[in-house]
């Protein structure tokens, strides 16, 4: 494992370094090659103070890119939780991407998905301006580049990177569309439509 660590206002003590290190470290079991894992630390300003410290970790893969994101009172429990989100969603990434090898009768499929995940970089964050709307602020703006999926790659991409939706382009219609994951644990899909012109 390759190791980065970078906080946002807060301050990076050598403790939570080395604490972070220590609890992280038990993702080198999970990975036969080193892999690079980004760890993120920052402090927000919320009034519920169990919440004030996000941890996040990033991890790029040849076929995608597995990301996690917990809050705690302090970023020592930030970082445990964490790290336990992080672990089960390696265990996804490993038995979704086994089960297709698997599942491939002409051996082309698992590499097809692969090679389809591999083109999509990281999202590009820009935590420079904030915008101030109606009903709150717009403080977070992500970018990254579409490719072709389809619905099912979709949704298991959005559970590999812990969001509860994820924008794509349709392989079938070649459309932008949302994936998303419904209060009843199944899944949504937005599909846009032309509004009528008064």
């Amino acid at each position: 494992m390759e190791l980065t660590i970078t906080a946002n206002n807060t301050t990076l003590t050598d403790s939570i370094k080395t604490y972070a290190e220590k609890r992280l470290s038990i993702l080198d079991r999970r990975f036969r090659d080193p892999v690079p894992v980004y760890l993120q630390i920052r402090k927000e300003q919320t009034q519920k103070e169990d919440e004030r410290f996000i941890a996040e970790v990033t991890i790029r893969l040849n076929r995608g890119v597995i990301r996690g994101e917990m809050r705690g009172d302090s970023p020592y429990t930030a970082v445990d939780h964490v790290s336990d989100t992080i672990t089960r969603q390696i265990s996804r990434y490993k038995n979704r991407y086994s089960d297709k090898t698997r599942r491939s009768t002409e051996g082309g499929l698992g590499m097809a998905i692969a090679e389809q995940l591999a083109q999509e970089s990281v999202s590009e964050i820009d935590d420079s301006g904030i915008t101030t709307l109606e009903h709150g602020q717009l403080v977070r703006t992500k970018r990254h580049k579409m490719v072709l999926e389809t619905v099912e790659d979709a949704a298991a991409q959005m559970e590999l990177l812990a969001h509860n939706f994820y924008v794509f382009r349709n392989k079938e219609t070649d459309e932008i569309n949302v994936v998303y994951r419904r209060h009843d644990e199944d899944y949504g899909l937005i599909v846009p439509e032309e509004a009528d012109e008064m």
